[in-house]
């Protein structure tokens, strides 16, 4: 049933993840959020692969946060109190702990559980006629699972006033406060895509491997452990096929091939 929910299509570098509930604005459930679990790994083991985009299918809705309608497994009021894991927040993790660099492709809406994904993401492109809020707090609740990705990425008093108000932010605000990286008319939403995959694959794959390792372990360091880190893992990129190749290649004044080791 979850290949019905979540399709992933192998595009050249490119694996493109795709939620498939336009008739429940792609809201997100425990077998969309297993079926994007489960495309992300397939596509960290495909070695044909260096990009990831995650997407919603039609133009209405990127993911409309949780199915909360009657019946539905989507929102809080299924989840266990005494077993507070939740499929949402191991989906965040699983997003932004990908070793392959993440984009979202925010095709509509995105609201709650769809902004959770979006932050998880290491890159979004926003169609201008989309928006991106957190309106949890109209039915009385707040959004707390996906409190952490969006704190490491709106700053807090903007964060804060989506929370509280439930009023979402058009693609110009989502812009302006570096929530998204590019805003597109809809016609040009796959071309800007295609545009970031295509540099992103030019690169070194173990350099951006290694690189987002070392971003995502740094956020909670303080300044002092940085640097150590840094420092200590600088030779270990220093020491990859890859480095050695792109030297070279510097030297040579040609392209280099990289094998993403």
């Amino acid at each position: 049933m979850t290949e019905n929910v979540v399709q992933s299509q192998a595009r050249g570098k490119e694996v493109r993840i795709t939620i498939r509930r336009p008739d429940n604005r792609n809201a997100l459930n425990r077998e969309v959020a297993d079926g994007i679990m489960a495309a992300i790994c397939a596509a960290e083991r495909d070695s044909d692969c260096r990009v990831i985009v995650l997407t919603g299918e039609g133009e209405r809705a990127f993911c409309a946060g949780g199915d909360i309608k009657a019946g539905a497994d989507g929102g809080p009021f299924v989840q266990d109190p005494a077993d507070p894991d939740h499929f949402a927040g191991r989906l965040f993790e699983t997003i932004q702990a990908c070793r392959k660099p993440t984009i979202a492709r925010i095709n509509g809406v995105a609201m709650g559980a769809g902004a959770g994904i979006i932050c998880a993401c290491d890159l979004a492109v926003m169609a201008d006629h989309a928006r991106i809020g957190t309106p949890e707090v109209k039915v009385g609740l707040f959004p707390m699972t996906i409190v952490p990705p969006m704190m490491r990425v709106l700053p807090r008093r903007r964060l804060m006033e989506m929370f509280i108000t439930g009023v979402p932010l058009t693609a110009e605000e989502a812009l302006q406060f570096n929530l998204v990286n590019y805003v597109t008319d809809a016609a040009g939403l796959d071309d800007k895509v295609a545009e970031l995959v295509v540099q992103i694959a030019a690169q070194s794959p173990s350099a951006i491997r290694l690189g987002k390792y070392a971003c995502h372990a740094m956020e909670d360091m303080t300044y002092p452990q940085q640097m150590r880190f840094a420092e200590t893992l600088l030779p270990r990129v220093a020491q990859t096929e890859d480095a050695r190749e792109g030297f070279d290649a510097f030297i040579e004044k040609r392209k280099p091939e990289w094998t993403g080791r």
